[in-house]
């Protein structure tokens, strides 16, 4: 890349970082980019505990080069260094916005894909889930008592969105 089309590129992205910083906390405030156009921010992690039947949240400050993977090991040994030692989960990370969530695939960058959300003037939550706890489809698809509290999670986050 030109050494302009770099600038013009930093540029954009220091807009973009901006706007974002406009509308945030002071903690959640996002550097501006580095030549090499890496930023850093602080961002908010959920992780759900299906045994207590409810959330702890992390904040980490996390690097634009970042991959999902990374953020995994380091929320992993964050929120439950304990376990880690007695088993292997499977973590995976989940945007999770109103209209509904999606698995980040391994290598994607999560501070990118959070600043993103400003394109498309969006709000959400990253959610750190053990996939040794999901619930088999079959079941995911009943009326029964998973159905009730999926939807009940749902209205929660509707609730902390508006």
């Amino acid at each position: 890349m030109s050494a302009g089309g770099r600038d013009e590129e930093r540029r954009k992205l220091a807009d973009i970082i901006h706007h974002w910083n406009a509308n945030r906390l002071d903690l959640f405030e996002i550097s501006q980019p580095t030549e090499d156009l890496e930023f850093h921010g602080v961002m908010r992690f959920y992780f759900q505990d299906k045994a207590a039947g409810n959330f702890a949240t992390k904040c980490i400050r996390v690097s634009s080069t970042a991959t999902t993977q990374d953020v995994i090991e380091t929320l992993a040994e964050k929120f439950r260094p304990d376990m880690r030692m007695l088993s292997s989960p499977k973590y995976s990370l989940y945007e999770v916005h109103v209209s509904g969530e999606r698995r980040l695939d391994i290598d994607e960058k999560p501070l990118v894909v959070q600043l993103n959300w400003n394109k498309d003037d969006r709000e959400g939550r990253f959610v750190l889930k053990n996939e040794n706890d999901a619930i088999p489809a079959k079941k995911a698809q009943s009326n029964g008592p998973e159905k009730q509290e999926k939807e009940g999670v749902i209205q929660n986050f509707k609730r902390t969105l508006s």
